[in-house]
């Protein structure tokens, strides 16, 4: 639960903030535990899902886990160096790091803190935190996990920087094509109902739409939202389907691949077990007929069939890497090398997928320009040979 207190610290001065807490006795024994005396304390209401959504935004994990990696790998105490990340945070992200040092001097480890906070962290990332302290090599651990977080970002990317052009050109097609349908053609419009002339069939074409624009534009903003909401639901409740059609498409193939195979080798080489590692793999792949097999695969391997065996979705190149690794002990070390051939794929498909869209997305929009110019000169051209 989330509370909302007033404080008065040491020195008399006054100090305002939230603490994540079980109940209002332990919110009170945070705040002394910081040197604090709470005046008032009052409970926020339950966290909404934007709430979880924009904590997770706020927190730059990526940044947090290198930085502590550092403070850890200088001698540094984990919770001074928690305390000291803290302070160099905002917000929820200073909220957060101070709750967990507060749980960490409450006696929980430093992963079971962290479990405190699924919106933040992944259950990979738990694991592999609660896998270092065990083994006594955290430091190590986190610059392997600050490392892992980069190469995903830079994969999140790509992906951003691939969809930007087109909808930038799509939202200012859609602009214009809305500005000339409302307010140019409807002018223009006027002029051949003056001039009663018989039109051509593309002119009848344009005028049409521009009505149908003009009047009835609010239709067409309902149907655009309900084709939106239906097709959100219909990947809701066909998410197998939509899975098995992704992954048909080259580039997220690419990506599906390379994100199971970095996770995969990222955690066995952490030590985590193999059916654990399936199991948080297969959750962080983003593709639930993905998911779905490996799920299957690891109920075979639990059974002592060996992981290239189980895995028959993987492309025969993968699983030929996974036998080799399974064979000479390398198993982490190969997944982590057929991860990274994966995504150098990924940024060719990309880098190939946007030398193709430009092109196209111009040729389009020339098309829809020529075809409402064609619309309205084809009439005008007509008058001139009718007054000739």
């Amino acid at each position: 639960m989330i509370f909302r207190y007033s404080a008065y610290r040491t020195d008399g001065s006054k100090e305002t903030g939230t603490v994540n807490a079980e109940n209002h006795s332990d919110c009170i024994r945070i705040l002394r535990q910081r040197s604090l005396y709470p005046s008032d304390i009052t409970e926020e209401a339950h966290t909404s899902s934007g709430r979880l959504s924009y904590a997770k935004r706020s927190v730059n994990l990526n940044v947090i886990t290198r930085q502590l990696s550092v403070l850890l790998s200088s001698g540094i105490p984990i919770i001074e160096a928690i305390r000291t990340l803290s302070e160099q945070q905002r917000g929820y992200g200073r909220e957060l790091l101070s709750d967990i040092r507060d749980k960490i001097m409450a006696g929980m480890s430093l992963s079971q803190a962290m479990s405190a906070y699924p919106n933040v962290f992944a259950e990979f990332y738990i694991n592999m935190i609660g896998a270092a302290e065990t083994g006594g090599n955290l430091d190590a651990v986190l610059e392997h996990l600050a490392d892992f977080l980069e190469t995903q970002e830079e994969l999140r990317a790509r992906v951003r920087a691939a969809s930007v052009y087109p909808m930038i050109m799509l939202g200012v097609g859609s602009v214009v094509l809305l500005f000339i349908f409302m307010f140019v053609v409807p002018k223009i419009t006027k002029i051949f109902e003056d001039s009663r002339q018989a039109l051509p069939f593309i002119t009848v074409v344009l005028l049409w739409c521009s009505h149908v624009v003009g009047r009835y534009w609010w239709a067409l903003i309902a149907l655009a939202v309900g084709g939106w909401w239906t097709l959100k639901v219909f990947v809701l409740r066909n998410r197998i389907l939509v899975g098995v059609m992704l992954n048909k498409v080259p580039v997220l193939n690419a990506l599906y691949l390379s994100r199971f195979l970095r996770i995969s080798g990222f955690l066995l080489n952490g030590g985590i077990p193999v059916l654990t590692t399936l199991k948080l793999a297969a959750g962080s792949i983003g593709n639930a007929y993905l998911q779905h097999h490996i799920m299957e695969a690891e109920r075979e391997i639990a059974e002592g069939v060996e992981l290239s065996s189980a895995l028959t979705l993987l492309p025969p190149l993968v699983r030929q890497i996974i036998a080799t690794g399974e064979k000479t002990g390398t198993l982490a070390d190969m997944l982590l090398k057929a991860a990274k051939g994966y995504e150098n794929e990924f940024h060719m498909q990309v880098k190939r997928l946007l030398t193709m869209l430009e092109p196209i997305l111009l040729l389009a929009m020339g098309l829809i320009v020529g075809f409402i110019v064609f619309a309205v000169m084809l009439p005008i051209f007509e008058l001139n040979q009718i007054v000739k």
